[in-house]
């Protein structure tokens, strides 16, 4: 069926544009002929300083550097166009990696976080993971009481307000292994609830793991190709969903550290803490790290 676009709407608006345009111009053009000299010259002399002011913005370092930026990030958007899922993080498999680390190493990627601070965390994990602690609840640092302030809205109703408010409270009373059971038992409750697992029964190994994670992914992975443009994905794929698995592998998961060891880890373990294996004292910054996974996952996941 052929298209008669001249009958069209849009055709219509455009002609009527065009004519209002037309007008304009035969407007500004009859202003300018009847010009007196003097006022000629001061428009002349108007139109050469805007003319200027335009050139010396334009080429000003950071409109160059921001124009150069945005230029790359349209053009990289264009090249990822059409890609995979897998094929989008083997492109990027460098920027994984470095999430992950940061991840094993506790800390998940948070929606307060930008590239900087994520080097900043870098830093402060060479010294230790606790140091890292530093971003969310150093001095003048507000972002750990805007993480609790944004849990307490959305654990209202449920048994999430129960038990958030019970670890909560025992947090702020620095009994950080109380606080550590409340949360770990809720960071379970609602990763179960919010994500899409293709088989709630999978042993942690699996669960949390790329695999077990796979249908989550991948529907995020083309909501965000059709709906979010590529800095969404890039902060989905390439920081948050790495180090989120990562963190939780090695809380929910005991490898290297079974029971039939009997070597405990270094580091926070759901197993060895709920199964009254854990000796070592917990660490404020410990809790910190678990608040901050709930804070993603609500964040990712929203219902």
């Amino acid at each position: 069926m052929s298209y008669n676009y001249k009958n069209s709407e849009q055709f219509k608006k455009a002609i009527a544009l065009a004519e209002k345009q037309k007008k304009l111009y035969s407007k500004v053009a009859e202003a300018y002929a009847n010009m007196d000299p003097e006022t000629e010259a001061e428009f002349q002399k108007i139109s050469t300083m805007l003319s200027k002011l335009k050139d010396s913005i334009d080429k000003m370092p950071g409109v160059l550097v921001m124009a150069e930026i945005l230029k790359k990030y349209a053009q990289e958007a264009r090249e990822n166009e059409g890609l995979t899922e897998s094929e989008f993080e083997e492109k990027y498999s460098d920027e994984i990696k470095r999430s992950e680390n940061l991840g094993r190493n506790g800390w998940v990627i948070s929606q307060h976080s930008s590239p900087a601070d994520i080097e900043y965390w870098e830093e402060l994990l060479s010294e230790g993971e606790a140091n890292v602690a530093e971003y969310f609840d150093g001095d003048s640092i507000v972002i750990l009481d805007v993480i609790i302030d944004e849990l307490t809205e959305k654990y209202k109703t449920d048994v999430a307000q129960i038990y958030f408010q019970k670890g909560l409270a025992a947090f702020e009373d620095n009994d950080y292994m109380t606080a550590a059971m409340y949360l770990f038992a809720l960071l379970d409750y609602r990763i179960d609830k919010l994500v899409a697992f293709p088989d709630k029964r999978l042993r942690n190994k699996e669960k949390y793991s790329n695999e077990g994670f796979a249908n989550q992914k991948a529907g995020d992975f083309k909501q965000l190709s059709e709906k979010a443009g590529l800095m969404s994905k890039k902060i989905y794929f390439l920081e948050m969903y790495p180090s989120l698995i990562q963190f939780l592998n090695r809380i929910f998961y005991d490898e290297p550290y079974p029971f039939n060891k009997n070597v405990e880890p270094p580091y926070l373990n759901r197993n060895w803490l709920m199964h009254g294996r854990m000796t070592r004292k917990i660490e404020r910054y410990e809790c910190i790290q678990i608040l901050n996974a709930l804070s993603v996952i609500e964040f990712m996941f929203m219902e």
